[in-house]
């Protein structure tokens, strides 16, 4: 962490083309990560984590994002600006596909033409994807990001990873290969669509003969991923936190449980290897497709990251624990990998 005025200013205002930009800067040391895990809406407590972090003057020195968690981390890093990542947040809850999703998804309604329509937008995207492996694709997606952040950013190709004001990587995972891909370079919406892109919902993202989907199938928490692009200290903001669920209220939650418990053990031991973990828990209550629910996730992340103030204030002016850099490098060999 770093205090906010040792950063360069707002991305937007730069001039991209004469910028010299340094796609190795990433693989370079970084004092101290954030890392900000995977969850759907849960994710969107990341925004009210980075407010916080904002008021207090402090910066990252490097973010790392998985899953929805690097939507909203790419975006921040590019911007540096909370309140435009708010705004940014809280109009991507808002799109109308996701709000179709959400409804879809949602409990049957009381009605029986609702339950009856509800049961055909089902049956009818399940098999959709059944024949097209995914609902949605990235052109789709990306003109969602277009419509969020403007005609002028997402028409062009100045919207790169090594742009940011703070450095970034997002994470996918290659279906080819099942190597976690750190991406670091490169178009930033190609780069967030494939970190986001739940197998099912969305068609994997196709770069350089690699089928990238969903970081979060890898690593749900990419704290090894801000390892081994040279973070001393990590801070994890800890989105899916133990299974705790008993009931559900469709077959798409007991298929979401089932998929967390699966990768559970090595979700559970990678957030260990964090120096802090933040879990804003009043999330656990969503399901990870309800971005209703946007506003109350934005303040349990505000909330968390409140909580652990002192903790975090100690951190930063604490020397790297050895202990817990020795556990990644040894966890190195059991977490095949790129860095691209």
């Amino acid at each position: 962490m770093r205090m906010e005025q040792d950063l360069e200013g707002p991305a937007h205002i730069r001039d991209h083309h004469s910028q010299q930009r340094n796609p190795a800067r990433h693989k370079g040391a970084y004092d101290c990560a954030l890392v900000l895990g995977g969850g759907g809406v849960k994710c969107l407590a990341h925004v009210g984590v980075l407010e916080t972090l904002e008021r207090m003057g402090l910066k990252p020195d490097l973010i790392v994002g998985s899953s929805i968690g690097s939507v909203m981390g790419g975006v921040y890093a590019y911007r540096n600006d909370a309140a435009f990542l708010r705004a940014f947040a809280l109009r991507f809850a808002g799109n109308p596909m996701l709000k179709k999703l959400e409804r879809g998804f949602s409990a049957g309604p009381a009605r029986l033409m609702s339950r009856l329509a509800s049961f055909c937008l089902l049956s009818l995207g399940f098999a959709h994807s059944f024949w097209t492996r995914g609902l949605l694709s990235a052109a789709r997606v990306k003109r969602a990001y277009r419509h969020v952040i403007g005609e002028n950013v997402l028409s062009s190709r100045i919207f790169l990873l090594e742009d940011t004001v703070i450095p970034f990587a997002a994470l996918a995972t290659d279906l080819s290969t099942s190597d976690a891909i750190i991406m670091t370079t490169g178009d930033m919406p190609d780069a967030l669509y494939a970190s986001s892109a739940l197998p099912g919902i969305c068609k994997p993202f196709q770069l350089s003969g690699m089928q990238l989907v969903d970081g979060g199938i890898v690593s749900v928490i990419p704290v090894m991923a801000a390892h081994l692009l040279g973070a001393g200290k990590i801070i994890a903001v800890n989105t899916e936190p133990a299974i705790r669920r008993t009931r559900f209220a469709n077959a798409l939650g007991f298929l979401d449980v089932a998929s967390s418990i699966r990768g559970m053990r090595w979700h559970t031991l990678e957030t260990a290897l964090a120096d802090l973990v933040i879990t804003p828990d009043s999330t656990e209550r969503y399901e990870f497709y309800q971005f209703s629910k946007a506003e109350a996730c934005i303040d349990a992340g505000r909330k968390a990251l409140t909580d652990r103030r002192d903790n975090i204030e100690t951190l930063i002016t604490s020397p790297p624990n050895q202990a817990k850099i020795a556990k990644r490098i040894y966890l190195e060999r059991f977490y095949p990998h790129r860095i691209i």
